[in-house]
């Protein structure tokens, strides 16, 4: 597959700019499109995929709300009813620190293992249709390499090492 040209009426514009918009929509588009076959496949929502995704590469599977909240990557909006509807649900377990009463952590459980495995076997052929078919191997090295130089100037020390660590989005 070829990369697409870039009308001489884009030049005029800031490739950067042009660049971020072009990210936006396809993270958008990928994102509405995803969620909603997956919710269709009655399997977790993207939104609770990545949450138990998050709590999978955490020490343990179990991370305080706060450190949950910052690290999901999709929407941390309404986390507390997300991480109360994921307890109802047997997902993960939320339990108060013994030594400060302030402080929640929340730890994935063997049925949420389960369910971020059975989401993962949906969720895989979604990405290859909506990303993975339109880049080459060379292509997606390249975009790689320019998104964790976005992220090492941007994002949190945990985002730091993702290329090198060869992250996906499948479960440990």
């Amino acid at each position: 597959m070829q990369a697409a040209k870039i009308p001489d009426s884009a030049t005029a514009a800031d490739p950067r700019q042009v660049a971020w918009r072009l990210l936006l929509t396809v993270h958008a588009h990928s994102y509405r499109r995803i969620d909603g076959d997956l919710q269709r496949a009655g399997v977790l929502s993207f939104d609770d995929y990545d949450v138990l995704l998050t709590l999978n590469e955490a020490d343990n599977e179990t991370l305080r709300m706060s450190e949950l909240a910052e690290a999901v990557l999709l929407s941390n909006s309404g986390m507390s009813r997300r991480v109360t509807a994921l307890v109802a649900a047997g997902l993960v377990t939320r339990r108060q620190s013994q030594s400060d009463g302030r402080v929640f952590r929340v730890t994935l459980t063997t049925k949420g293992r389960r369910a971020l495995d059975k989401t993962w076997q949906r969720y895989k052929p979604l990405i290859d249709d909506v990303f993975s078919r339109f880049l080459t191997e060379k292509e997606a090295v390249t975009m790689a390499g320019l998104l964790q130089k976005i992220l090492n100037g941007t994002g949190l020390e945990r985002h730091r090492d993702l290329l090198e660590n060869g992250m996906t989005d499948a479960p440990k």
